[in-house]
C-alpha cells in the first residue's frame, strides 16, 4: 500500500509540474497582434511639389511615410478662431477648414493623414482620403 501512495504522489507531482510548465510557457510567449492602421500623424520633413508628395515623420515610432496626393484627396488646413496656446475659458468651437494645395506645405508643419486602405510601414501612402494641416 505505501508503494501505491508513493506512486500516486509522484504521478500527481509530475502532472503538476507539466501544468505549471505549460502555464509558464504560455504566459511568457509574446503575442504579436498587428492592427490595421488607417491614419498617421506627424511632422513634414520634406515636400516635393513636382511629384505632388511629401514625407511625414512619426517621431515616437521614428517612421517616415511618403504621402502621394491624388485627385480625390481632401487637402485642408485647420484654422482655430483663437490662439490655441491661450484659449478662452469657454472654448467650444469648430475649426475653419481652408482648402490648400501642396505649395502651401512647409517643413515642420504638423499633419494628420487618413487613408481608405491600411497603412503599412515602408510603403507609400497613395491617394489618401484626407490630409489635414494642423495649427
Amino acid at each position: 500500500m505505501p508503494q501505491l501512495i508513493t506512486k500516486n504522489i509522484l504521478i500527481i507531482g509530475a502532472v503538476g509540474v507539466v501544468i505549471a510548465g505549460g502555464i509558464l510557457f504560455y504566459s511568457s510567449k509574446e503575442e504579436v497582434i498587428e492592427q490595421e492602421v488607417f491614419s498617421v500623424a506627424g511632422k513634414i520633413v520634406s515636400v516635393n511639389t513636382a511629384d505632388n508628395s511629401f514625407v511625414v515623420l512619426q517621431p515616437k515610432e521614428d517612421r517616415e511615410f511618403t504621402v502621394k496626393l491624388g485627385e480625390e484627396t481632401e487637402f485642408i488646413r485647420l484654422i482655430f478662431p483663437f490662439d490655441i496656446a491661450n484659449p478662452p475659458a469657454e472654448a467650444t468651437f469648430t475649426p475653419e477648414r481652408k482648402v490648400i494645395t501642396i505649395k502651401d506645405l512647409k517643413e515642420n508643419d504638423q499633419v494628420f493623414v487618413r487613408s481608405s486602405i491600411a497603412i503599412q510601414t515602408g510603403k507609400d501612402i497613395v491617394n489618401p482620403l484626407e490630409v489635414q494641416v494642423l495649427p
